[in-house]
């Protein structure tokens, strides 16, 4: 029997609430893994580096905010994964940021109510993040 090694990826990503209750997300530029796409922002947790931490490099890399470790929560996680790579999606809330968002990695970005989610193709393990969002805000 063969023994395959499944290497585990932590991704850390966000959703931002503004104050009516529409959710920041992005469309992934064509190149990239899942292009066109919708997701939440975020990213790839780099060695040596906390969620939290990644979360905010990552915000700042992509939409250009300024999240503070104080203003952020844990919501729920989702895996996707094949032989190769267990992918564990992180999902945070967050209701205040400084800055406005700007795309400087997506091609797009969108405010969507949590009930419209679902009106936007998004990654598989997305999936069960958007129904956790739309528990909490409908």
């Amino acid at each position: 029997m063969q023994i395959i090694e499944v290497k585990n990826q932590l991704v850390s990503t966000i959703a931002l609430i503004d104050d009516e209750n529409q959710i920041l997300i992005g469309k992934i530029p064509v190149g990239k893994t899942f292009e066109n796409l919708w997701e939440f922002p975020g990213g790839k947790v780099k060695k040596n580096e906390t969620v939290e931490q990644a979360l905010i490099r990552e915000t700042k890399e992509e939409i250009n905010i300024d999240l503070s470790k104080n203003c952020i929560a844990p919501l729920v996680f989702s895996t996707y994964g094949n032989e190769n790579v267990n992918i564990i999606i992180l999902l945070f809330i967050s209701r205040k940021w400084n800055l406005e968002p700007i795309c400087k990695f997506h091609t797009e970005l969108r405010w969507v109510k949590a009930n419209n989610l679902n009106n936007y193709n998004m990654p598989p393990a997305n999936k069960f993040l958007v129904t956790s969002l739309q528990d909490l805000l409908l």
